[in-house]
């Protein structure tokens, strides 16, 4: 009440709440309480304020695609390799036509040696990228195992690219061709 004997609209007298004429709100009830960001949303979508963390596994993620498919690409080859592969047969075959060098190192050698070194950077990068991102991920709190997994791979696959980048530029699988020895012609008799 106040003074002059009314009551206020608001329904609120000497800090007492009153029921409110119908049709009028109080101010305090007017107000619906606001969610806080801790709060999970019941339709499951992630509030503003937990879209921060989740943006570092996104972008850790997104390097251990890069570091497995690089580990892939070291394995079964790549378009780079390819071409410093027939580029070098194209020196080699300048070489040869001026009549420098071995030939079978020129066809064969320097083309399979220079696959094998483009194959062995590209696995050490794969190896080195997600070892990177291992280390990087393990120190984080909200780990998601996608990422573990694709880092692992990279860092597994690149350590066969690098193994089988050795073995080919060290001619371990195979051993580098040799022309056959011309028979010896008689000389008559």
């Amino acid at each position: 009440m106040t003074s002059d004997g009314t009551e206020q609209p608001t329904g609120i007298v000497d800090g007492d709440h009153h029921d409110a004429p119908e049709g009028t709100q109080s101010p305090e009830t007017s107000l619906a309480p606001e969610a806080s960001p801790e709060q999970a949303d019941p339709s499951g979508v992630p509030t503003a304020g937990t879209g921060a963390s989740g943006s570092g596994a996104g972008v850790l993620g997104g390097i251990a695609v890069v570091s497995a498919g690089l580990g892939l690409s070291s394995l079964i080859g790549n378009p780079l390799s390819d071409m410093l592969r027939a580029r070098q047969e194209i020196v080699g075959q300048i070489e040869a036509g001026a009549g420098g060098g071995d030939q079978i190192e020129a066809f064969y050698g320097a083309p399979w040696h220079t696959t094998a070194l483009v194959n062995g950077i590209i696995a050490l990068v794969a190896a080195v990228v997600g070892g990177v991102v291992l280390l990087a991920y393990a120190r984080r709190s909200d780990k998601r195992p996608w990422v573990t997994a694709l880092a692992v791979g990279g860092v597994v696959l690149g350590l066969l690219g690098l193994l089988l980048a050795g073995g080919m530029y060290l001619d371990l699988f195979a051993a580098q061709p040799e022309l056959p020895t011309a028979p010896q012609l008689g000389t008559g008799g």
